[in-house]
């Protein structure tokens, strides 16, 4: 069953967001695939994990991601349904695939499909 899988913050200011949500949470967000690109882990605990990412217009969103067995066939029901795939997919070295799509209200959400074999395409 697809279900969502991480969730991620993005800022116009990375450290900014990160640097909050130390002080808050006591989260220690770290890089991950790259210095501007952060992931606090839940690890054993109950949660998802998060992402923080600098946003391509420097405005503040969240966005969720859900997680499915076949990201193209997600893809494609997107579409039928009257959504727009906004963020083509890519591959997440290691990790698998993703891609960004708005729904037929506008509201921005994530799809990834797990394959640790995933290469760069």
């Amino acid at each position: 069953m697809a279900h969502i899988n991480f969730v991620e913050f993005n800022s116009g200011d990375v450290e900014a967001s990160a640097a909050f949500y130390r002080k808050v949470f006591d989260w220690n967000p770290q890089p991950w695939g790259g210095e501007d690109y952060l992931i606090e882990s839940h690890e054993d605990d109950t949660g998802v994990d998060t992402g923080f990412a600098t946003s391509e217009d420097g405005q503040p969103i969240t966005v969720a991601t859900i997680s499915v067995n076949d990201i193209a066939g997600y893809m494609a029901k997107v579409i039928v349904a009257g959504g727009e795939i906004v963020v083509p997919r890519f591959t997440i070295p290691g990790v698998g695939y993703g891609c960004y799509f708005t729904d037929t209200t506008g509201m921005i959400v994530g799809l990834h499909e797990s394959d640790e074999e995933a290469a760069i395409s």
